[in-house]
């Protein structure tokens, strides 16, 4: 690859004052770069196909920004804007810039930096190292910036994409821009920011920004194989607007002539002293098409380095659990050990063979944690073994509740043997709490609630405290284990006894407990499967089922559900009129989880009947059509369109084997009163069959009119054969 480097004249707006700069050219494969001559920054990016200047607003432009705490000055940052680059090298393949030492206003410090830009394959990436020889910790690393972004095209119709599980984070960075979502908010700074940490609320290491009517968009990662808490930086200068009805960004007038723009960022927390960090490579790739286009560079390059395409095991195979509470943390006895069988027998009826047990524990649900023993209030450990025994023998799965990371403040373990491991704070050993109360009316309000904290399984012997209960749950019988609250963390740990950083004891911690327990319960147990409260992408190689809700009527974003097509989760009925959750269970391929009456009862209780019926047709459909609509790619909404009143939803599943043309959409109908719909599948003509709850299969053709009734739903599945 040939780099050419060029000298030209401009201009540049610092932090501290406005000077007359040399602009460095860097031209790549890919983009042309623009480097300010004295500072190193990046302050242009010209993508050269498609063609798109990613860089608006010079003056926003940065490298990296380095805090260096300072004894009574926490806030003690080094901004790459302020410095002056000891170096700016051609390489192959991009640019190394190079800093020797690092000033601000109040010092001069031996912090080396190396700060590289290359083409590599389709991508821009950087990486940032370093040298800290002195004894202060480095608190924060922010690098990969670029800043001065205004949209693509019409900066309007530019869209943002910061995937959370099942919403999108911030869909709107360049029309209704929204900051302050952490901490102190925006306190502190003269502009507008959010920040969004990974692993927490985002699951995956990537954003993308796209203009569907351009047709073009890029795709901001982070890709970088260490584990640890991350985030990214998300910035609007010089300000947003509040209360604004269409467009929260400030006109170029109420600017003032200031640099207008957003400016992303990827931060680390490394806490490094007398030694070298690492980090990268941040990726920037610009692409034609949407977030689904996005999707897939991140998925690409997952695949290079993490392996989760595996056979289904029997709990990824399950189309439905029940989820049952037997006692809760105000001692309140709903079940015992030996009701747990009929319990299991009616679940069966309805055709669900997953059943997970709660509050089984000392101290009931949220309570006692982490003593993982059969309660003495519901029965004898005997008992607790007979009970697993027989709903195995009814060919039922007993999928125990348990959790990793925390621990009940109030008992006697935690004081005299648990704290020790316990997730500090910065400043103190502050702890973490975390409650959810459920017996008593003060303690569903919080005011009573029993209290847990974040203990960190980065400890080897707490990890061994809880793999030594783990494995005798499984040689108890259970035949898989739900691990609760696993997504919470993106907490730094600052806990003097840690083996590892702050930044990587919660998410390093319970990845090593779900890689050391699979293959120690499966030395038991050969059969031993894993779901959690997880929707981490890293967990994925481990966790078959992800642990979660949606009782929302649509999701807000498909992102992981699409970047993942093997990824499944719970949705619950834990009302008997949870109707439209089951349908979406079947739209977007999630397991059915019924907890009726908020896991209090049977699923043959008379109110719930009915929802257990209609979960059994459910189940009936997908299994006759499962692989495409439980085990094939969720293709969101796009390979088929659907014409129908405005509580008609829609998706789509395609087959996993690339040589299968057969396809499936889902048709609900999450309204009071029947509606109709059209369904077309792109490039896509002749016969399909139709299926529906408590119907015959039909046979149709296409296009093909539907009519669905109110909170219900149809199958619509296109197979080669049917040419």
């Amino acid at each position: 690859m040939i780099v050419a480097l060029v000298l030209v004249a401009g201009s540049r707006v610092s932090a501290a004052q406005t000077r007359t700069a040399q602009i460095r050219t860097v031209d790549t494969a890919l983009a042309t770069l623009r480097l300010d001559g004295e500072n190193g920054d990046l302050i242009g990016v010209h993508w050269k196909s498609p063609d798109l200047e990613v860089i608006a607003e010079p003056r926003l432009g940065e490298n990296f920004r380095l805090v260096l705490p300072q004894p009574g000055n926490e806030g003690n940052y080094f901004n790459s804007r302020d410095q002056s680059v000891s170096k700016i090298e051609p390489t192959p393949d991009g640019v190394l810039c190079t800093y020797d030492s690092l000033t601000n206003n109040r010092e001069t410090v031996a912090l080396k930096v190396r700060y590289r830009i290359r083409a590599a394959g389709e991508q821009l990436q950087f990486s940032i190292e370093v040298d800290n020889p002195t004894d202060r910790k480095i608190s924060e690393v922010m690098y990969g910036i670029i800043g001065g972004q205004r949209g693509i095209g019409d900066r309007l119709d530019t869209e943002s994409l910061i995937p959370s599980w099942s919403t999108n984070l911030a869909p709107n960075l360049f029309s209704r821009f929204n900051g302050g979502g952490y901490g102190g908010g925006n306190l502190g700074i003269r502009y507008d920011a959010g920040t969004f940490t990974y692993p927490g609320a985002m699951p995956m290491g990537w954003m993308d920004v796209y203009n569907a009517k351009a047709g073009l968009g890029y795709y901001y990662a982070n890709q970088d194989l260490e584990t640890r808490v991350m985030s990214l930086e998300v910035e609007l200068h010089p300000f947003s607007k509040s209360a604004s009805v269409r467009d929260s960004w400030p006109t170029p007038a109420e600017a003032g002539g200031e640099p207008l723009g957003i400016t992303i960022g990827w931060v680390n927390f490394p806490y490094v002293s007398h030694g070298t960090f690492t980090a990268g490579p941040v990726a920037l790739q610009v692409h034609g098409g949407d977030w689904h286009v996005a999707s897939h560079i991140y998925r690409s390059w997952y695949d290079q380095h993490f392996a989760i395409d595996r056979p289904p095991d029997w709990l990824r195979k399950e189309n439905a659990w029940q989820s049952i509470i037997l006692s809760n943390s105000e001692d309140v006895v709903v079940h015992r050990f030996n009701e747990l069988p009929k319990l299991a027998a009616d679940a069966k009826q309805y055709g669900i063979t997953t059943f997970e047990i709660l509050g089984w524990d000392m101290g009931g649900i949220d309570r006692g944690y982490p003593q993982y023993r059969p309660n003495p209030h519901l029965g004898t450990p005997e008992e607790f073994k007979k009970a697993l025994a027989d709903i195995r023998a009814l060919g039922v799965h007993p999928l125990i509740f348990s959790n990793i990371q925390f621990a009940d403040t109030a008992t006697p373990l935690f004081r005299d043997k648990l704290q020790q491991y316990a997730v500090d704070g910065r400043w103190a050993p502050d702890l973490s709490l975390h409650g959810w109360g459920e017996g008593t009316i003060s303690a569903r309000s919080g005011m009573t609630r029993s209290y847990m904290t974040l203990v960190s399984p980065a400890h080897p012997e707490f990890r061994q405290f809880l793999m030594a209960q783990y494995l005798d749950l499984v040689r108890d019988g259970a035949e898989g284990f739900q691990l609760d609250k696993t997504n919470d963390l993106g907490w730094l740990d600052f806990n003097p006894r840690l083996p590892v950083s702050p930044d990587k004891s919660l998410p390093q911690g319970v990845l090593e407990t779900l890689k050391e327990l699979l293959p120690a319960a499966r030395a038991i147990n050969p059969n031993f499967s894993l779901a959690s409260e997880m929707w981490f992408d890293r967990a994925l190689p481990y966790i078959d089922v992800s642990y979660m809700r949606m009782g929302e009527i649509d999701m807000d974003s498909t992102a992981f559900r699409y970047t993942f097509p093997e990824w499944t989760a719970t949705i619950f009925g834990e009302s008997p009129g949870d109707i439209n959750p089951m349908n979406n269970g079947m739209r977007y391929g999630f397991v059915w989880d019924l907890a009726p009456r908020h896991y209090n009862d049977s699923v043959d209780e008379p109110l719930t009947r009915p929802l257990a019926q209609y979960v059994s047709e459910l189940i009936r459909i997908r299994k006759e059509f499962q692989d495409l609509l439980f085990f094939g790619r969720f293709n969101d909404t796009m390979g088929a369109n659907v014409q129908g009143g405005p509580d008609v939803r829609y998706s789509v599943f395609k087959s996993r084997d690339p040589r299968s043309t057969d396809v499936a959409s889902v048709i609900v109908n999450l309204g009071d009163a029947p509606e109709s719909a059209t369904l077309n599948i792109d490039g896509v003509s002749g016969d399909v069959t139709v299926a529906a709850p408590d119907q015959p299969d039909r046979r149709a053709t296409l296009p093909v009119r539907i009519s669905v009734p109110a909170h219900r739903l149809a199958i619509v599945v296109k197979r080669a054969s049917d040419n």
